[in-house]
């Protein structure tokens, strides 16, 4: 038996665009819709790049047509498709907190790589080679550790800067300083689509003004910026077992 495969929730979308190989269907109730297809796209694509030049192509009909809609990142499934109203209703309150912080506005990511860090990605197995002694050993980690702690403070610098400069034309971002040494750091804004241009080119003179190698991209379906949270796909299956019976977890 195929779960219906949930790809994120819209509202008030009733003109969502479906077309090959990206068969999506609606289940609506009241203003909230669940955007659905009836197959996983790993039935339906046979590679993981087929499958996400669909869903951008997607995105871009979505963004065109001005509609609302949370993406759901990795996609989760439901026990069947009778259970997609019960879903709607369980998390409406959810919902509504989302779509009124996201409405009117879209999603810009940006990596930042100090051009002096270009070629040092290093990693923790790389430690180990030509080492003559535990105490050796012991001192790289160490300094590799020093290092990655000095990278991640000139991270939150810059961080800083970014989102204190930006503010005028954002209403939310989201950070990730380096988890290892040389890593990038990775931003993402939810921009106001009024403030787009103000926003591309405040963000234009910032990167001019510091030494990076820098890749932006935009504007995108708001990704990060949803307080929303499915539950773990094990736990929502199980949960729909109840929907049928009336009983209806939180």
């Amino acid at each position: 038996m195929k779960l219906p495969y949930l790809l994120g929730f819209g509202r008030n979308c009733a003109d969502l665009p479906s077309t090959p190989p990206l068969l999506t269907k609606l289940t609506t109730v009241g203003e909230h819709s669940v955007i659905w297809c009836e197959s996983p796209p790993m039935e339906i694509f046979t590679m993981k790049q087929d499958f996400l030049l669909a869903m951008l192509q997607w995105f871009e009909q979505i963004r065109q047509l001005e509609l609302t809609v949370l993406p759901i990142q990795s996609g989760v499934s439901v026990l069947n498709e009778g259970h997609l109203a019960e879903l709607l209703r369980t998390y409406k309150k959810e919902l509504n907190l989302c779509f009124d912080k996201v409405e009117g506005c879209s999603e810009y990511c940006l990596t930042i790589i100090q051009k002096n860090q270009n070629n040092v990605h290093l990693s923790y197995a790389s430690l180990k080679k030509n080492v003559r002694s535990g105490k050796e050993y012991l001192d790289r980690m160490r300094m590799w550790h020093q290092l990655l702690e000095r990278e991640v403070s000139q991270a939150r610098e810059v961080i800083w800067n970014f989102c204190s400069r930006l503010t005028p034309w954002i209403k939310d971002c989201w950070s990730e300083t380096p988890q290892t040494r040389g890593e990038g750091i990775n931003l993402g804004f939810l921009v106001p689509d009024t403030c787009q241009q103000e926003f591309i080119n405040e963000l234009k003179l910032l990167l001019a003004e510091i030494n990076v190698t820098d890749k932006w991209t935009g504007p995108w379906l708001p990704f990060h910026f949803s307080s929303f949270t499915l539950k773990p796909e094990s736990f929502l299956i199980h949960e729909s077992l109840n929907w049928g019976n009336g009983r209806v977890t939180s």
